[in-house]
């Protein structure tokens, strides 16, 4: 359902917020990628992207890198899904049909469209605060 650049852009950006939570430092990309046993250049392109959408900041040079724009609690995983691979997965079909509604319904629709709900639901309400805090509390939580 979501891009592997999408959940790149997560993980990620949950390893930023994890990473800052003490420290208000730039984070190198290099150091991210490398933790997360990421692509560099694969993940320049997707944190410019969060860049250019204002989740994020950077600094070039030898001490650049990136650091959230916003208080953690002010990013949601919809914010982040809603830069890298748009809002499709809540509002089209999971079939792939360019029509598909209440009215005109496809195949799974009826249990599509509940389902959509609570993810949008689900992404919208959590945010990156509430996902530190939870790493917080627990022992090996994967990144």
């Amino acid at each position: 359902m979501l891009t592997t650049a999408c959940k790149d852009a997560i993980r990620a950006m949950i390893y930023i917020a994890k990473k800052q939570k003490n420290i208000d430092n730039f984070i190198s990309i290099k150091e991210i990628a490398n933790n997360l046993d990421l692509s560099f250049y694969f993940l320049s392109k997707i944190l410019q992207k969060l860049v250019k959408d204002g989740f994020l900041e950077s600094y070039r040079g030898p001490n650049g890198g990136v650091k959230l724009a916003k208080p953690m609690g002010d990013i949601s995983l919809y914010d982040i899904i809603l830069s890298i691979d748009g809002d499709d997965v809540f509002t089209q079909c999971i079939l792939g049909f360019k029509e598909c509604s209440d009215i005109k319904p496809c195949a799974v629709h009826e249990k599509w469209a509940p389902e959509r709900e609570r993810l949008y639901n689900l992404f919208k309400d959590t945010t990156l605060e509430e996902i530190e805090e939870e790493i917080e509390k627990k022992i090996n939580i994967k990144l």
